[in-house]
């Protein structure tokens, strides 16, 4: 049987407005998720945010751990993108964390509170969830590839794991710029920081070299 193009419009019609009350209502998550956290958010006020009915948010998703989780994958794959895009060509292993750092940070003051959602491990939230673990791998895996090569050139200790030291770097990375940005520290004085921190526990002094 072949549908009207009345039938057909109607329909295309009504997927539009649901997939524009769907973008609405994870604007809003996202705005309140950063603005007062997981916790502390209900799906009623993300419905309310959205200027939807409270119905409407079930009629997208099933809780307010399946709307966070999405976030959190976007918020992951802006941050992936952006720093991706942000790091040039360079002949040490310092140069590239500090131009990492730096990246990170305009990422983060361009979005206020985004950085620890993009960072988060979203298994705290679902366990069966895989995309975290992608997530967090690629973006790891820009560390993790520049600690091995540096360590192949005699830049870094022998003893470096560079797959472990990646990773822990991303927790690092996490916890410690939200507490640059409460200390009223500059970015320049955290990529200082935090270079210094790294340079000095990986990189072999001269005397070493």
């Amino acid at each position: 049987m072949v549908e009207s193009p009345q039938l057909t419009l109607a329909t295309d019609r009504a997927s539009k407005r649901k997939e524009e009350k769907r973008k609405r209502l994870l604007a809003a998550a996202r705005k309140l998720f950063v603005s007062k956290g997981y916790h502390e958010t209900r799906p009623q006020d993300i419905a309310k945010e959205a200027d939807v009915a409270h119905g409407t948010f079930y009629s997208h998703y099933m809780d307010k751990r399946e709307i966070f989780m999405e976030f959190a994958s976007a918020a992951q794959e802006d941050l992936h993108s952006y720093v991706q895009a942000r790091i040039p060509d360079v002949d040490s292993f310092e140069e590239y964390i500090r131009n990492s750092l730096t990246a990170i940070q305009e990422f983060a003051e361009q979005n206020p509170g985004l950085l620890r959602s993009a960072l988060v491990d979203t298994k705290v939230f679902d366990p069966t969830d895989s995309s975290s673990k992608e997530l967090r791998s690629r973006f790891a895996a820009g560390f993790i590839s520049r600690l091995k090569d540096a360590r192949l050139n005699g830049e870094l200790y022998e003893d470096i794991d560079p797959d472990l030291i990646g990773h822990a770097m991303m927790g690092l990375i996490q916890f410690s710029a939200p507490m640059a940005y409460r200390k009223g520290q500059s970015r320049q004085e955290y990529v200082d920081h935090l270079s210094r921190f790294l340079t000095r526990a990986l990189v072999k002094s001269p005397k070493t070299v």
